[in-house]
């Protein structure tokens, strides 16, 4: 399935373009998204750094959830491989956003995938690019994944460069 990055439109562009596509959008677009007619809406919580702390993704995604986005995807901290703290995190989320809700994880290591299928989630997202880019240098860029990374779990290819 195609997903439509909108995660850097503002929300007029999101209601012109979400008609009859997937949409993956930032938490406070969710509305727009479902007033333009999306056919999906999927949101992300702790993007793009993973950087923030374990009670604000909750939020943003239990935001998303009550606007109506019926999937998010988890943005984790790239250096965090201590599978307690990664595990605390995913519950929280997990926690904020009970089933039918689906969890996907934005993956960067593979300890991360790992806390990611024990604690429930039921897909990893891959960064994929579709054109040959240059390496971000831009801090606030979401990390691409480690070369390796395996689940058990169904995986999405996702172009977050836009």
């Amino acid at each position: 399935m195609e997903y439509l990055n909108l995660l850097e439109s503002t929300s007029e562009q999101v209601r012109a373009q979400a008609e009859g596509n997937s949409v993956v959008v930032s938490p406070t677009h969710v509305a727009a998204a479902l007033s333009g007619k999306a056919h999906e809406v999927i949101s992300v919580a702790g993007y793009p750094t993973g950087r923030h702390h374990s009670l604000i993704k909750a939020s943003e995604a239990r935001l998303a959830v009550y606007t109506g986005a019926t999937e998010i995807w988890l943005a984790v901290d790239p250096q965090l491989e201590d599978s307690n703290e990664l595990l605390s995190e995913l519950v929280a989320v997990r926690e904020a956003c009970p089933q039918p809700v689906k969890l996907a994880l934005i993956a960067t290591n593979q300890a991360a995938v790992d806390a990611a299928e024990f604690a429930g989630f039921q897909r990893i997202v891959l960064h994929h690019a579709k054109r040959e880019k240059a390496e971000p240098t831009d801090s606030a860029a979401p990390a691409k994944p480690a070369q390796g990374v395996r689940s058990a779990l169904p995986t999405v290819d996702f172009d977050f460069s836009g």
